[in-house]
């Protein structure tokens, strides 16, 4: 095979005996390729001192806490069975409620095919008796029925712990199903209707059980802090769940916690559906305006930039009537005492979602895994993730560490601030931006840090976007950026440093932004006007033909950007596309360029010299290896 070499006496010849066009002035030269990349350090990470601080509780002692030696037999009644002293009790047969008249009871109620219900008032009725400790134990299977307006089916404003080998169905046509200062839910199995949340606590610990929302009006599981917390604090405001089978379908969020969201091992299956309503209506649900993001596309719903609300009427946008997110942990806004305006101070990095292991498939509204104010560390685990708004997003630190990850819809697949990745297998596809990393915080300075994993992306607009920095140390990124020239594969304000690992990214030639000259693994950026069509099969040989690797491109494309280790200076390679070679050429710069300058359009960035720049847009992706 002819080798070249990058002089300008032989650029006409090689190209001519090559068979590719004229190497041109990538448009993203003036974005990262002619200037210089901003390396970034790793973002603050607070979700270990979080976990270590965490008082999610170890369930073991409640698991052997079934014995009811002793018990008192509460005998069956059409009327309530009131509880006035601390003790054992157990239940059989029908109940017309059961209510405590005593304070600080410390009670061990055993159910043994025992069903509770009424219609006026709280079916399990502890709501006055502020220190009651209740351990309710499941043996074979039970119900609890409220349909009484406005009212808990269960409620203990004190500790309720549920244990046993049993089931226990809860409904509450009025409000929340179980409503408890502080829930802790070992081995048994739960059955879960309400009109408000199935299950609503100061705290939330479930560990080896089971836990089936058949619907809820809000939250299947909701945990807030108190009222009267001033403070950030892992010891309220949590949910803890540890080998738990849990599904849902909900109008409100699957799992929402005020501080930390902690899961290890188990299932999740969480479908959440919220009410869209036209802008037209925003006054009578009290929605903000900039929560009308959506369109309706057909008979479904399609999430839009916010820039882009301007070209829609009132009657053609819609919002949520409420937040309905597969798992979240909610931003709290605590008063400052030490402000004379008492204006909110906001403990910002603490909030954290850690999600050490399981199998989680969201199916969602509003986003399916998000926190707000805070950190998202996925650390392992299986997820399909179906949503019409971001897969997995955070407001500060969004970090994978490994896991399995499928985002089969989205409208950006991953969000942070700052986005780091440093393992395991994700595959997005997403209407806007694939991974982006965003803030509306002056002190963040956004990156996307990627060590390691293999990750495909499937992006109608940006498919890898910061409005900082992207760095990449090691691992496989494959983009399939969009099709329109106002977007790219990649896009980053401060440059993009490709220093290891294998990179493959294609787009349209619009807005092309290759990786910054001080990269320090090398980069061949290439390009046509001749679109080369999807479903052909990109593949990238040395000198003598063998191959280093091969990926078939998911939609057209006319830029191809492609850095490995294998790419040394001064070695020759081929790139073809199909049977046909597109590019033969040789390594002579940190930025090869080869092909056709196509369109400029407007850079959007710094001159050469500068960091790189850019528009953002739509983007996300997935991608097979050829």
């Amino acid at each position: 095979m002819k080798r070249f070499v990058w002089i300008p006496s032989l650029i006409l010849s090689a190209c001519l005996l090559a068979g590719c066009a004229m190497p041109f002035v990538n448009p993203g030269d003036y974005l990262g390729g002619g200037g210089k990349g901003e390396t970034a350090d790793n973002a603050d990470d607070v979700t270990d001192d979080v976990k270590e601080d965490f008082s999610g509780g170890d369930l073991s002692d409640l698991s052997g806490n079934t014995s009811y030696e002793g018990a008192v037999t509460a005998a069956p009644t059409e009327g309530a069975y009131k509880i006035s002293d601390s003790g054992t009790y157990l239940f059989s047969g029908n109940y017309g409620g059961i209510t405590f008249d005593a304070k600080n009871l410390e009670l061990h109620l055993i159910f043994d095919g025992a069903n509770i219900a009424t219609a006026e008032g709280i079916a399990l009725d502890g709501a006055t008796n502020k220190g009651a400790e209740v351990v309710l134990t499941l043996i074979g299977e039970n119900s609890i029925v409220s349909t009484a307006e406005g009212e808990n089916a269960v409620h203990i404003k004190g500790a309720l712990s549920l244990n046993g080998s049993g089931s226990l169905t809860v409904e509450s046509g009025g409000k929340n199903a179980i409503k408890a200062k502080e829930l802790a839910i070992v081995d048994c199995s739960l059955t879960l209707t309400a009109a408000n949340h199935a299950i609503s606590a100061l705290s939330v610990s479930a560990s080896d059980c089971n836990i089936d929302v058949l619907s809820a009006g809000k939250d299947g599981i909701n945990a807030e802090c108190d009222d009267e917390t001033t403070a950030f604090t892992t010891a309220e405001g949590y949910v803890s769940l540890k080998n738990v089978s849990y599904s849902c379908e909900t109008a409100g969020d699957g799992i929402q916690a005020d501080t930390v969201v902690y899961i290890d091992g188990g299932n999740y299956h969480i479908k959440t559906a919220g009410t869209f309503v036209p802008k037209t209506q925003m006054s009578e649900y009290g929605i903000d305006a900039d929560d009308f993001k959506y369109i309706k596309s057909g008979n479904t719903y399609q999430r839009i930039a916010s820039d882009e609300t301007g070209r829609y009427g009132a009657s053609s946008l819609y919002g949520l009537v409420q937040g309905c997110k597969g798992i979240k942990v909610g931003e709290i806004e605590y008063p400052d005492p030490n402000n004379e305006d008492n204006e909110i101070a906001v403990t910002e990095g603490d909030y954290s979602i850690i999600i050490e292991s399981g199998t989680f498939v969201i199916d969602s509204t509003d986003d399916a895994v998000h926190a707000n104010s805070g950190n998202l560390s996925v650390r392992g685990g299986t997820f399909t993730i179906s949503t019409y708004d971001d897969a997995l997003t955070s407001d500060v630190l969004t970090k994978i560490t490994d896991g399995e990850i499928a985002v089969t819809k989205s409208y950006e697949g991953i969000e942070g601030g700052y986005v780091e990745i440093e393992g395991g297998t994700i595959d997005i596809t997403a209407s806007d931006d694939g991974i982006n990393a965003a803030s509306d915080d002056a002190r963040v300075t956004e990156h996307i840090l990627i060590s390691g994993g293999d990750i495909s992306v499937n992006a109608e607009g940006d498919g890898v976007d910061s409005n900082g920095s992207i760095n990449m140390t090691g691992g496989t990124l494959i983009v399939f950026g969009p099709t329109s020239g106002a977007n790219a594969a990649l896009d980053a304000d401060r440059g993009i440093l490709i220093d290891g690992g294998y990179l493959f990214a294609v787009g349209p030639l619009g807005m092309v932004e290759t990786p910054a000259s001080n990269s320090k693994q090398n980069v061949l950026s290439y390009a046509q006007n001749q679109t080369i069509s999807a479903n052909t099969v990109l593949s990238l040989t040395d000198e003598e033909g063998e191959p280093i690797f091969s990926v078939t491109v998911e939609k057209n494309c006319q830029s191809v950007i492609v850095s490995c280790p294998e790419l040394i200076m001064g070695k020759g390679f081929h790139l073809y596309g199909g049977d046909t070679q597109l590019c033969e050429f040789t390594v002579s710069a940190v930025i090869t360029s080869v092909g056709s300058q196509g369109n400029m359009g407007n850079p959007g960035g710094t001159p050469p010299g500068g960091f790189g720049g850019g528009f953002g847009g739509p983007g996300g992706g997935r991608g097979p290896r050829g």
